[in-house]
């Protein structure tokens, strides 16, 4: 890890320049015919890897997490900090060296807050964003976003989109009529490796200016865009068996959108048929889940086990019948052990929210990954996954297709103040925000709107819609809960 990457390549073009066919014997095991031959021997020269024996390159071998860092820490000539690991299962590892520089450089990431799962296969999408993340650090834009016939998780299109807009890949990659198949959850083999790291290599040969760490220009709202009016319902069972009245009260209210709590005791048929009778008003519904302490590793599961219903329950039931999103509410802050273990929760928290939109994401389009956040966590700051830091706000957002903001006061000035930061990051990410208000009771202070009453309430929600409704990310309103709603004065 003491060489230079451009160095390197400019002493391979030199030597390139005569023939070839002195490496032809370099592997046994990779002849002149494989179409991976060249790449292997471009990393061979540049030093990269050596093989797995004399002779032997192992090219349909799959690779680890651990091996993965150290090939792209070797080829980037990424340097050892020193000191204390950040992921406490690395300490002592035989890579801890590389996965520590690799992390220093901000090219990898956890699997979550204190592990890196070292001996963890590497997917494909996951290799392609380590390589990316040092690209975008030293100059190279984005790949022009391109049609896939096997989507990679959202927060690895950046990475595939440029792995194919650079032709970083060998024929492990393919053109269909369906789109691009990077196959971006298979893990990765040796010789899928060399086809990755090798062009990039070639790429960044020319030392190019740093990104510049200027903001990007937020972009225009849509003309005549939609603005979503939503409500949230937790007493399903209930709510279910009333849903003519409750219909009715929504649709006099100009609702558009409902977050429904999913209970898996309540019969499929209920969620159709309410389903059926709300689209038929112009009513989408989201199903919705989640408790505080669902960001602990030992109840995760149960956020799993929402996603896995949502799903078997959509393949099943007519296209007038299905979910459009999923909607997450978790408040991991409002547990007791938040005060003495925030760091930590902190790091949960990302982990889930991860989980969450990958796990909804995975084998569909279709569904919208949203979830509640407050609206205070601009003042954590955390790894953004690009090699830079973050507001724990900002990166909340990106990850997710719709945040709820829980902008809870009961004035339209307050509202707006509370929400600024967040805003400005949606806008700035083409993100999409929904303003949330409250209307239970609650001895919190001015949170509430439960004894201001419903007109006031709607008269501030008009204010906050005139003020934002040219925003790019504003999406609308949502009134927190049902229950408590209707019980506000008129």
């Amino acid at each position: 890890m003491k060489k230079c990457p451009f160095l390197l390549i400019a002493a391979f073009v030199t030597c390139s320049m005569g023939t070839h066919s002195a490496f032809a014997a370099s592997f046994a095991d990779v002849p002149e015919t494989s179409p991976y031959h060249a790449y292997i021997e471009d990393l061979k020269t540049l030093g990269v890897t050596d093989g797995i024996a004399p002779g032997q390159y192992g090219p349909e071998q799959t690779l680890t997490r651990a091996q993965f860092a150290k090939f792209a820490a070797s080829a980037f000539s990424l340097k050892d900090p020193g000191g204390l690991s950040t992921f406490d299962d690395i300490r002592g590892h035989w890579a801890e060296p590389y996965i520590r520089a690799a992390t220093q450089a901000g090219i990898v990431e956890g699997t979550s807050a204190a592990a890196f799962s070292p001996d963890q296969p590497v997917r494909r999408e996951e290799a392609a964003s380590m390589v990316w993340r040092y690209a975008r650090n030293h100059g190279l834009t984005v790949g022009p976003e391109v049609a896939f016939s096997d989507k990679p998780a959202d927060w690895a299109q950046e990475a595939v989109n440029t792995a194919i807009g650079h032709r970083w890949f060998g024929p492990d990659v393919s053109q269909t009529a369906g789109g691009w198949s990077y196959r971006p959850h298979d893990t990765m083999t040796r010789q899928e490796m060399a086809a990755l790291l090798d062009p990039a290599l070639k790429e960044l040969s020319t030392p190019k200016t740093p990104v510049a760490t200027a903001e990007p220009a937020a972009v225009a709202a849509p003309e005549n865009r939609a603005q979503k009016k939503a409500t949230y319902v937790w007493n399903t069972g209930t709510f279910l068996q009333n849903k003519s009245e409750v219909l009715q009260y929504l649709k006099q209210h100009r609702i558009n959108l409902v977050f429904l709590q999913v209970d898996i005791d309540v019969p499929a048929s209920q969620y159709a048929d309410f389903i059926r009778e709300a689209g038929a008003l112009g009513m989408d519904v989201h199903a919705m889940g989640g408790a505080p302490n669902w960001i602990l590793p030992d109840n995760q599961p149960k956020m799993y086990k929402l996603i896995d219903w949502v799903k078997t329950y959509n393949a099943s039931a007519g296209t007038d019948a299905r979910f459009k999103g999923i909607h997450l509410d978790v408040e991991p802050f409002t547990m007791p052990v938040w005060t003495q273990q925030s760091d930590a929760l902190l790091g949960n928290w990302r982990d889930t929210i991860s989980g969450f939109v990958q796990q909804t994401k995975a084998g569909t389009l279709d569904l919208i990954a949203g979830a509640d956040l407050p609206s205070w966590l601009e003042k954590f700051n955390v790894p953004d996954g690009q090699g830079g830091r973050s507001t724990l706000s900002e990166w909340m957002i990106r990850q997710l297709d719709q945040t709820t903001l829980m902008a809870y006061r009961d004035n339209s000035e307050d509202i707006l103040s509370s929400i600024s930061t967040e805003m400005d990051q949606a806008d700035r990410n083409g993100k999409s925000v929904i303003v949330a208000v409250e209307t239970k009771p609650s001895g919190e202070g001015p949170i509430t709107f439960f004894t201001k009453g419903q007109a006031v309430m709607m008269q501030e929600l008009g204010k906050v819609t005139d003020t934002l409704q040219k925003r790019p990310s504003f999406s609308g309103w949502a009134i927190h809960e049902y229950d408590s709603w209707i019980q506000l004065k008129e």
